[in-house]
């Protein structure tokens, strides 16, 4: 059932061997009844290398929690008691179709403490959906308590919830951009419900991109062990520090294999501070298609590093900066960037409305442009109408989707913000409902929605439609729109 090596949301080594501190007894060459002792320098410097680690330890103790998480999930289940509920009867009537009925489905993460005010970080996977959630101490010092959820993003999978406690100890953010590969790094979390887990290893690589994850990349690879039930907890450096937040692992079981991810402190915090401050998230848009340089093309281009302009969208803040078809943009303020995938990263991660500096190669020549970041949000994914079925679609924001009740929020579509009184689809569609697809065609922005309906004038069009109790439907518009045309 599992592809090999998958991505699965999810002893202590010294780092230098001190094998040499044990000393024999006075008469060394004596092999029997001698009695080893520990030489004291060998016992100072091994207080010194467990120092830091102890400390980070205690301290993740009182920051790090454990998220209990309840989802309501939507089963069939068969009534029986009706009156033809008898198998001779059921082959002339057929069954009673099943009724749906909810069950609640228990999960278990990690979150970890980034406020005195009981704000508190986790992955927008482990309280996606959620009725209920609790929140217990690692340290014991208080009894479990509910949490308020604040917002998530799934683009990134980062979540805030929130619970009321007043000067509780937390942790800070380090500057992820400081990481140097071999840095060592420890894992704090409830792994497999093993409460208050402590592993440690190394920056194994950093900026990894591609990994179909999330949808923003650069994450920070690392072989500190991760395992299911870690999803949330922090990533942490010699001075308790975050650097990153544990999200994902790669494996062929399920299991930790060496190879587990976390995403950076830096999209952490600024996720988190727009989630707390609105609720939703806003990503930058620059209006630019880049491409890889490679060896060939670097060689006309001058560099191998950076990435470079296909195309600049008409009235985009790139147009409006002056970037050109054939520039390579080799970095953003201070950021180089080294690939298309940073480029788009370091884009949406910049506030809407922020002026930046691109550093960008022209002719072989390095030149500065500045450019104002847009709203992503209202420049690409604006709303869409479509005259024939009398409808206005909108973005299917996790905001919007609160907005309309809905109970699953990690959706792609269009949200049917109006429907018009002569629409064919009148009592068919609901103001609310998600349409996700259209002739089985992926719907993901308003565009998506307008050219689907475009391409299929000529033809028997089927929508794919979520309702606000997180049925699916499939509604046909063959006759409506032939009616609609005469």
């Amino acid at each position: 059932m599992l592809k090999p090596f998958s991505y699965y949301l999810v002893g202590l080594s010294l780092p230098f061997g001190l094998a040499s501190g044990f000393m024999l007894g006075a008469n060394s060459s004596s092999t029997s009844n001698y009695e080893p002792r520990l030489d004291k320098n060998y016992v100072k410097i091994v207080d010194e290398v467990q120092r830091p680690f102890i400390y980070v330890s205690t301290k993740a103790k009182r920051t790090v929690v454990q998220l209990k998480v309840e989802c309501a999930t939507n089963t069939q289940a068969e009534i029986h008691g009706w009156p033809f509920d008898d198998e001779f009867f059921n082959q002339f009537f057929g069954k009673r179709p099943p009724q749906e009925q909810q069950r609640a489905k228990v999960s278990l993460g990690t979150g970890f403490f980034v406020s005195p005010d009981g704000y508190i970080l986790t992955n927008y996977h482990v309280v996606k959906n959620a009725k209920n959630i609790k929140v217990s101490f690692l340290d014991h010092s208080e009894n479990e308590m509910p949490a308020e959820f604040i917002g998530g993003d799934p683009k990134t999978d980062v979540a805030v919830i929130k619970v009321h406690v007043e000067d509780h100890e937390y942790l800070s953010f380090a500057e992820d951009s400081n990481l140097e590969v071999g840095q060592c790094v420890i894992a704090a979390g409830n792994p497999f419900e093993l409460t208050t887990s402590i592993t440690m290893g190394v920056i194994s690589a950093k900026n990894r991109n591609n990994l179909q994850i999330t949808d923003v990349g650069d994450f920070i690879q690392t072989d500190a062990a991760i395992n299911p039930g870690n999803s949330g907890g922090p990533l942490l450096n010699l001075y308790g520090e975050v650097v990153g937040m544990n999200t994902a692992i790669l494996s062929n079981s399920g299991g930790y294999m060496g190879v587990g991810f976390a995403i950076p402190s830096s999209i952490c915090q600024n996720i988190m501070y727009q989630l707390k401050k609105d609720g939703q998230v806003r990503w930058g848009y620059l209006g630019v298609s880049v491409q890889f340089i490679d060896s060939e093309l670097g060689e006309a281009f001058g560099t191998t590093k950076g990435a470079l302009v296909a195309s600049v969208q008409k009235g985009s803040p790139a147009e409006k900066a002056g970037v050109h078809t054939g520039d390579v943009i080799l970095g953003i303020d201070s950021k180089n960037i080294h690939t298309p995938q940073e480029l788009e990263s370091a884009v949406r991660l910049k506030t809407p409305g922020k002026e930046i500096i691109l550093r960008v190669l022209r002719d072989k020549k390095e030149v500065k442009l500045k450019a104002i970041i847009d709203d992503r949000t209202t420049t690409e994914l604006g709303e869409g109408h479509d005259a024939r079925l009398g409808i206005t679609v909108e973005p299917a924001s996790q905001g919007t989707l609160q907005r309309y009740q809905h109970t699953v929020l990690d959706v792609e579509g269009v949200v049917v913000k109006s429907v018009d009184d002569n629409s064919p689809l009148k009592g068919k569609i609901q103001v609310g409902n998600v349409i996700s697809q259209i002739n089985n065609k992926k719907i993901r922005t308003a565009q998506d929605f307008v050219m689907a309906m475009k391409e299929s004038e000529n033809k028997i069009t089927t929508l794919l439609v979520l309702s606000q109790r997180g049925q699916y439907l499939f509604v046909s518009l063959g006759p409506e729109l032939k009616s609609q045309k005469k």
